[in-house]
C-alpha cells in the first residue's frame, strides 16, 4: 500500500451516520460514516454509506433511478440535523443524521444528491463534492451532543429519542 495514494474521489461525499428504525422509533448508529454517490460502470447512480474505516467497503449500495428517490431534511428536527432518503415509488425511508458540526453546507450537498438522482448525466460535468472531514474534534463534539452530555446547549438523550420518534412519524 502507498503511503501517498490519493484518497477516492465521489461524484459527492459527506459524513453522515444511520439512524436505526425499531418500530416506530430511530436511534443514531454512533458508527463514523459516509455517504457519497457514483455513477457504476453499469451507467446507473449508486447511492453508498459506509463506514469511514480505512479501507472499509461499502454497508449499502443502492441504484436509484432518475426522479425515485428525494433526499430531504426532516422538518420536526430542530435539535439536529436528520435526513430522510424517501422514495417516491414505496414507502421505504432510509434516515440519516449529518455528522459535521458545521451545516452551512447541508443544502447543497442536498441540492447535489437530488440533482445526481434526477439527472444521471449532470454527473459528466465531473463536478465531485467532497465534505469529507478530517477534523475529528468537531466529530467528537457532536457524538457527545448525540450520546446526551451534560452541559448547556448540549442535546440530551431524551430530547434525541423525542426528536427519532418524530422522524419516525414521517411515514
Amino acid at each position: 500500500m502507498n503511503l501517498y495514494q490519493q484518497p477516492e474521489r465521489h461524484l459527492v461525499q459527506f459524513n453522515a451516520g444511520k439512524c436505526i428504525r425499531e418500530g416506530n422509533m430511530l436511534k443514531p448508529d454512533l458508527r463514523k460514516g459516509m455517504i457519497y454517490m457514483d455513477q457504476g460502470n453499469d451507467q446507473l447512480m449508486h447511492f453508498y454509506w459506509k463506514e469511514r474505516k480505512y479501507n472499509s467497503e461499502p454497508e449499502d449500495d443502492l441504484i436509484i433511478f432518475p426522479d425515485e428517490a428525494e433526499l430531504q431534511k426532516v422538518p420536526e428536527c430542530t435539535t439536529g440535523r436528520v435526513l430522510v432518503l424517501k422514495y417516491k415509488t414505496s414507502n421505504q425511508r432510509l434516515f440519516f443524521w449529518m455528522q459535521k458540526l458545521d451545516s452551512d453546507l447541508d443544502d447543497t450537498v442536498i441540492q447535489r444528491v437530488n440533482q445526481l438522482i434526477n439527472d444521471p448525466s449532470s454527473a459528466l460535468d465531473d463536478t465531485q463534492m467532497d465534505l469529507d472531514s478530517s477534523d475529528h474534534s468537531i466529530e467528537m463534539e457532536l457524538m457527545q451532543r448525540l450520546m446526551g452530555s451534560a452541559g448547556e446547549g448540549n442535546l440530551t438523550e431524551e430530547n434525541l429519542m423525542e426528536l427519532f420518534q418524530q422522524a419516525g412519524s414521517l411515514r
